[in-house]
């Protein structure tokens, strides 16, 4: 029986490549895009940003915020079109950097986004027209909005503020559209060309694609390969990248094409 779908995506149903990334990877958590379009994946208990060739699936480079490289949870990152690295722990801490060579150790600043008494971060994508953070939380702690997903905005122009509630959506029509019965955004990216947010939802082991104000355009279950989808990026020419963890195997990297 094919994967369960809903609306036309904006990627194809299968896709065109698969690589599994070497071992030291096996726990990816995140992937992002560059300006020049390079793609960037990050570790999940430290802050190493790894350069991943999307040929190959083989790693180019590897840096790190802070010597030795920052410990935590880290569930998400993003990249500004100037070039600003953000990654965030699943607690609301928010690191930000720029670029390193290979091996190198490069200065950060650190920002407290005010939502680890909130809810869970899983995902960070950067919306360039309002140049603000877009950060999704997985889970609520309040009971009131267990039912609701909600994306929240950080501004890189005032830090000192706290992230504040940018999109509110029901979970109960996505999971419904996937055939699940929630869904717990496990990435978040925004597709440069039509501002469609699109979201991975690794427990559902699916995907949805909503427009700015969170109506429901596409979405769609992942097929068996996809044990654990954790990040997803955009790459120049429109096609999807989404990374799996590995668990006790290699992680995955797998691309779909785009079809509109």
């Amino acid at each position: 029986m094919p994967p369960r779908s809903f609306g036309a995506s904006l990627f194809a149903a299968e896709p065109d490549v698969q690589w599994r990334l070497p071992k030291r990877l096996r726990e990816i958590s995140g992937l992002a895009l560059t300006p020049d379009g390079r793609v960037m994946g990050h570790d999940d208990e430290l802050a190493v940003v790894y350069e991943l060739d999307v040929g190959t699936g083989q790693v180019v480079k590897r840096f790190s915020a802070g010597e030795p490289a920052r410990r935590g949870d880290f569930e998400g990152i993003a990249i500004s079109p100037a070039g600003d690295f953000y990654l965030s722990t699943s607690t609301g801490a928010l690191y930000r950097f720029r670029e390193g060579d290979d091996r190198a150790h490069v200065p950060f600043e650190k920002f407290d986004l005010g939502l680890h008494f909130l809810g869970e971060i899983e995902g960070l994508a950067f919306e360039p027209d309002q140049e603000l953070v877009i950060i999704a939380c997985k889970r609520h702690y309040a009971p009131t909005l267990m039912g609701v997903v909600i994306l929240y905005s950080w501004s890189p122009r005032t830090p000192a503020e706290p992230a504040r509630p940018w999109l509110s959506i029901p979970m109960a029509p996505l999971g419904e559209a996937v055939g699940a019965k929630g869904f717990h955004p496990s990435s978040l990216e925004i597709d440069p060309r039509t501002g469609r947010l699109i979201m991975l939802g690794g427990k559902e082991r699916a995907m949805v694609e909503l427009d700015s104000k969170g109506t429901l355009l596409a979405a769609r279950r992942l097929n068996k390969s996809h044990r654990q989808a954790e990040g997803a990026t955009i790459m120049a020419d429109g096609a999807l990248v989404i990374g799996d963890e590995g668990g006790d195997a290699k992680a995955l990297l797998t691309r779909y094409p785009r079809v509109q």
